[in-house]
């Protein structure tokens, strides 16, 4: 019993209080607390202290934070009317019915600072904001009003603190004189700026040193803000050139400068971050959207004051998408990377590049003369982009659709401008990739019907709203039919016939070529069945493959199943593929390649000569057939040079042991070039146009009746 007796005369010892937040006073403190607020000669049990307003908005803080969650205790050092100090440790206690307040003990100190402090409690010390001036008794520094509620406020008092600037540890302070030469500084400081003699020798910058100076040399200095002026300035410190709040005082008394320090590199890296973050896109380092629109803002107005005139560009990279697909994000994204630092490095002064979000740029071209030279710079973006790129160990070719509006032209602000590059580049990309369109007032209604035509291409998979179309292809020998090639077109419920020059680009981007290319290929095969069940001659039939579809990666086993599934013989189906798309990635595309002539399937490129096959590889890729683009057949007999290319092209794939076939042939002039070239098989409309199944069955039927004839002529 001794001891427990002892415990509780111990704890008697120990200050307690009650602080009622919400109406800002003391409600209890037990005689050992009320001995540290109230003077001896005032001692009265109706001398209940009060709070300042600045605790009170701290306790109440603390108050709320144990809303969201278990919070450490509130802590602080006070002084009290002896001029001890005490540390105090507050935490929450019940009031009443939905009211808390904050029960408060404290533990007296020897020394304030001759034991470890805190930095709170130095800054405590330093603006004498300790207890002693925060909660205060009734007739000391504090007038009361008697009102219901009985509101509280402070009186103005002399706070000064006397302690020496160099007890303090925490705190980064100096005192200069007059001719601004060191007189005494705190630890903090003398560790963070060693062997310092003047205030001139702590600036980093000589700008921010001739800014303190230009102040202090002013008449005026210290009067406009009151007795202290606030800078943030990079200091050089032992830890090199960091980023400080600096807060100057003025004694008028002693003639000396009083400065306060507080180092916030740490918050300026954050905010600096935070910059970054909202203007600038983190994959590849280049200003974003944000940044776009502010840019844009300023230009704007600029243009509007001084009549220049300016250039937005939209860049959206053709069949990204496919390569995200197939090889994966990572590479994807390495991509990106690339192309934003090719086209940045290629950029010359005064035209800006951002990232807007995916594989998707814009460019601010000021102070153009007109779109003449917009669409120069088009034509060099187009250049530059489409070129190699060195990605993931592969030689990756892709192409981009860039769509241009030119202010004042094209509009009057910047939604409007930005809205308008963005309909011309999905223009540029409808028509056809590698290509740049300058926006006009037709455009809008052209969008319209493309996304349209997006929206829609879903249900007509669903529907079955498409057909294939078949042309002849025809041998030069004999003007036989010995294959044809697969068309698909699209038969819309209320547009009528759509081309897939209109559609295809779209599904490329939605990812549904990928079931309308199976779709493809599966009906190709039947129809090659029912033929052959109807007793045609065996043909080849041939299939183009979209650069998408031919990354996918079942794609060989989707074609199997369907040779299987159809019953087709594999050696009279033909895939026709483009040089840009077998280059995309040699090495896999050489593995496909050879798992396709595995099945029995022939391969052909389209379009060769438009792309950018190497010879070394072309030599390499299981091909049978060159298909020679329209754009080299069209102008043979009148143009010298289309016609050296084809001879030459023949002359190479005749070397290479591969077969020719020309395309767009529509005249005797182009046929007869052609036999004197001896390529081997034509098609074009001089022979025939596409044709719906049913007629391509009449045609052949025809063919076979006229063969049949002439031989018994014979």
């Amino acid at each position: 019993m001794s001891k427990n007796n002892a415990e509780l005369k111990e704890l008697a010892k120990i200050p307690e209080w009650v602080v009622d937040v919400d109406h800002a006073s003391v409600a209890w403190c037990n005689q050992v607390a009320c001995g540290l607020f109230v003077e001896s000669s005032n001692k009265k049990e109706q001398d209940l202290p009060a709070i300042s307003v600045s605790l009170q908005r701290r306790l109440a803080k603390f108050l709320w934070s144990l809303e969201k969650g278990p919070t450490r205790p509130v802590t602080w050092t006070f002084q009290c009317v002896q001029g001890q100090y005490y540390d105090c440790k507050g935490s929450v206690i019940s009031l009443g019915p939905q009211t808390y307040g904050v029960k408060v003990s404290a533990i007296k100190r020897q020394s304030l600072f001759r034991t470890q402090t805190s930095l709170k409690e130095e800054k405590s010390a330093l603006k004498n904001a300790l207890f002693a001036t925060s909660i205060t008794p009734k007739n000391h520094h504090v007038k009361r009003s008697v009102t219901a509620t009985t509101k509280v406020q402070e009186t103005e008092q002399d706070t000064s603190f006397n302690l020496p600037i160099s007890e303090f540890s925490q705190l980064s302070l100096a005192v200069f004189d007059d001719e601004l030469n060191l007189v005494e500084a705190s630890l903090l400081f003398k560790d963070t700026f060693i062997g310092i003699g003047s205030l001139k020798d702590i600036f980093a910058l000589k700008s921010d040193l001739n800014k303190v100076l230009r102040f202090l040399a002013s008449p005026d200095a210290f009067k406009i803000n009151g007795s202290a002026q606030n800078w943030a300035l990079r200091l050089s410190t032992s830890q090199g050139i960091r980023w400080h709040q600096l807060e100057l005082h003025y004694d008028i008394k002693q003639t000396k400068y009083c400065l306060s320090l507080s180092d916030i590199h740490a918050l300026r890296e954050h905010e600096n971050s935070l910059f970054k973050l909202i203007n600038y896109d983190s994959l590849t380092g280049l200003p974003n959207r944000h940044r776009l629109y502010q840019e844009l803002d300023l230009i704007l107005n600029a243009s509007r004051n001084n009549g220049s005139e300016f250039g937005v560009f939209y860049l959206d990279l053709d069949g990204f998408k496919v390569v995200n697909d197939s090889f994966g994000h990572r590479v994807g994204d390495e991509l990106i990377v690339q192309v934003a630092k090719r086209l940045a490095s290629a950029l010359p002064k005064g035209i800006r590049l951002f990232r807007l979000g995916g594989d998707e740029f814009a460019l601010l071209h000021e102070n153009v003369s007109g779109i003449i030279e917009l669409e120069i710079m088009a034509q060099h973006l187009m250049q530059v982009a489409c070129a190699a790129y060195p990605v993931a160990e592969m030689e990756m070719l892709i192409t981009a659709s860039i769509g241009i509006a030119h202010y004042p032209s094209h509009g009057q602000d910047v939604d409007t401008i930005l809205k308008r590059a963005d309909v011309a580049m999905y223009k540029a990309k409808a028509i056809g990739h590698n290509s740049y369109k300058v926006y006009d007032s037709n455009m809008s209604q052209s969008l319209n019907a493309y996304m349209t035509l997006g929206g829609g291409l879903r249900r007509a998979i669903e529907n079955q709203e498409f057909e294939l179309y078949y042309q002849p292809k025809v041998r030069l020998s004999d003007q036989f039919t010995v294959g044809a090639e697969a068309l698909i077109r699209w038969q819309h419920p209320e547009l009528g016939m759509i081309s897939p020059d209109r559609f295809i680009p779209i599904a490329e981007e939605t990812g549904l070529i990928l079931p309308l290319g199976e779709w493809v290929i599966r009906t190709a095969c039947q129809q090659l069945q029912k033929w052959r069940e109807q007793g045609h001659p065996e043909i080849s039939l041939s299939v183009n493959l979209s650069g998408r579809q031919f990354m996918q990666t079942d794609l060989v086993n989707m074609v199997q199943q369907v040779l299987k599934e159809t019953g087709v013989n594999p050696k009279n189906l033909e895939l026709e593929l483009t040089e840009s798309m077998l280059m995309a990635d040699a090495d896999q595309t050489i593995e496909k390649l050879h798992s396709f002539r595995a099945l029995g399937l022939s391969l052909s490129i389209d379009d060769f000569g438009t792309g950018y096959s190497s010879l070394a590889y072309l030599k390499k890729f299981p091909i049978q057939t060159l298909k020679i683009d329209r754009s080299f057949v069209r102008d043979l007999g009148s143009n010298s040079d289309d016609n050296a290319i084809v001879k030459a092209t023949i002359a190479m794939a005749s070397s290479l042991n591969l077969k020719v076939i020309a395309e767009g042939v529509e005249n005797n002039s182009q046929l007869n070039v052609l036999k004197g070239y001896n390529c081997e098989e034509v098609q074009g409309f001089f022979f025939a146009r596409p044709m719906s199944s049913k007629d391509f069955s009449l045609y052949m039927k025809n063919e076979a009746s006229n063969t049949s004839n002439s031989l018994r002529v014979m």
